[in-house]
């Protein structure tokens, strides 16, 4: 018998709308609960080594950060899939599009996660509350002072003449000192700044209980839209009334998410254009996810009697959109960075164009933008199922690469083994314990929403009675 998930025997549509355990998960858990697996142990093994190879209280921490900046690559990664699926139900629930029906379950299911991500996020904040090993700068006591020799009005002037690197560890030095000073001052005052270890707390407490109420709001009203076609429309109408506002309050609090978990860990910069690029990463890797669960299984009912080539082709075109908008903000950050030649910002980009760190930027901008355009230019790629599955495989890759790309250049290298081996065994390990709570829950629905079908171009031919 094959192991492709795609071979197995099909159910018939009855059986699937009346059990939604008809469809077989079993592959795809196991392959989660393989990926949990290998990951705890890349991750647990990697860093280990590294923080025996330590020989004083300062080594021990830089190894210790280390440890726990990947921890945040992984959080990060995954925190996509439930943000980023709460905001496409929400687009689809106002756009009343074909994919927004068809990838329903698997969103709602992927924002059902959220309380994994919670307890995730729970794990940081002991670490940034304790000082033990935060892969925050803002939140270690010990600030290092600055090299003098080190011109720090012009580090661009200075980074011709010594290592990118360097420079911009230096300035990440000279920026904490003059924070610390700052927030030392803002304690003795009585107040707490954004990046300060109360308000890392708070903003936590707070962005998971919006997120929640916004999760269960859309996950309760979508339960209410079975039965009678005047009550599906209601219930559509509700959550369509929702979601506009909706999405305003998801910008607001993934602004507030993308500056204090992921841009304060560079030490002085900020961008405008960071939070456009969190959040459109975001919609990338839950589209990319969801449609390559959904290509494993578009060919079998109740999927093969409502499925039209142009649903397909339309989510083949919205993935080619988002990959289009990744590369048009990510551009246009750089690009407003280097016209401003700001000191504040520049050591950014310092970082990520020196050492092996310059060889994964030509990376992203040849496979995260040239490569899966080409592809999706294609219409014949677009129309099949195997080759669109990998294109967006690869593009759930990239976007990994890409939030590890983010955080783990801020961090100091140390040990004898390479410390994106801690990477990607976080991204790993989170995702296999995502992926067995993400199955658990989408096997508690039907995975197509039976009772919408009449709404789909040319779906009131094919109704099931």
């Amino acid at each position: 018998m094959s192991s492709d998930p795609t071979a197995a025997a099909p159910a018939s549509p009855a059986a699937v709308a009346s059990n939604p355990n008809a469809l077989d998960w079993a592959p795809f858990t196991r392959f989660a609960l393989v990926a949990a697996v290998a990951g705890v142990a890349l991750y647990a093994v990697v860093g280990v080594v590294n923080l025996n190879a330590a020989h004083d209280d300062h080594e021990r921490h830089l190894a210790g950060a280390r440890f726990m900046s990947a921890y945040l690559t992984g959080f990060t990664y995954w925190l996509s899939l439930p943000i980023g699926a709460m905001a496409l139900l929400m687009i689809g629930y106002l756009a009343k599009t074909s994919w927004g029906l068809l990838l329903r379950r698997p969103l709602e299911a992927a924002t059902r996660t959220m309380p994994l991500l919670a307890v995730l996020f729970a794990g940081l904040a002991g670490a940034v509350a304790t000082h033990a090993y935060s892969p925050y700068w803002w939140t270690n006591p010990e600030v290092v002072p600055p090299d003098p020799a080190v011109n720090m009005a012009n580090p661009a002037a200075d980074a011709e003449a010594g290592n990118k690197r360097d420079l911009a560890i230096e300035y990440g030095k000279y920026m904490i000192a003059k924070a610390t000073a700052h927030q030392q001052h803002a304690r003795e005052e009585g107040t707490y700044g954004f990046l300060s270890v109360p308000a890392f707390i708070g903003t936590g407490a707070v962005l998971f209980t919006v997120w929640g109420l916004m999760i269960a709001y859309l996950n309760r009203w979508s339960r209410r839209a079975e039965g009678t076609p005047v009550q599906v429309e209601a219930a559509l109408l509700k959550l369509s009334n929702f979601s506009g506002p909706g999405m305003i309050v998801y910008a607001i609090t993934l602004t507030a998410a993308a500056t204090q978990w992921v841009m304060s860990v560079e030490p002085g910069w900020s961008s405008t254009m960071f939070p456009v690029i969190f959040a459109v990463n975001q919609f990338l890797t839950t589209m990319a996810l969801c449609l390559a669960l959904f290509l494993c299984i578009v060919s079998r009912e109740p999927f093969a009697k409502v499925m039209r080539p142009k649903f397909q082709l339309d989510m083949a075109t919205l993935l080619l959109v988002f990959t289009l908008f990744w590369t048009y903000t990510s551009f246009s950050q750089f690009m407003l960075i280097w016209v401003g030649n700001l000191p504040e910002e520049i050591p950014f980009y310092l970082k990520r164009s020196s050492g092996g760190w310059w060889y994964v930027s030509a990376g992203l901008a040849a496979l995260h933008f040239a490569l899966p355009f080409l592809l999706l230019l294609f219409r014949d790629i677009k129309l099949h199922p195997k080759r669109l599955r990998a294109v967006a495989v690869f593009l759930l890759v990239m976007c990994a690469i890409d939030v590890t790309w983010w955080l783990a250049p801020a961090s100091v290298p140390f040990g004898g083994v390479p410390t994106w081996l801690m990477d990607a065994g976080a991204i790993l390990a989170v995702g296999g314990v995502w992926g067995l709570y993400f199955f658990h829950e989408l096997k508690k629905r039907n995975i197509l929403p039976v009772d919408e079908t009449f709404l789909l171009p040319e779906g009131h031919h094919h109704e099931s009675h």
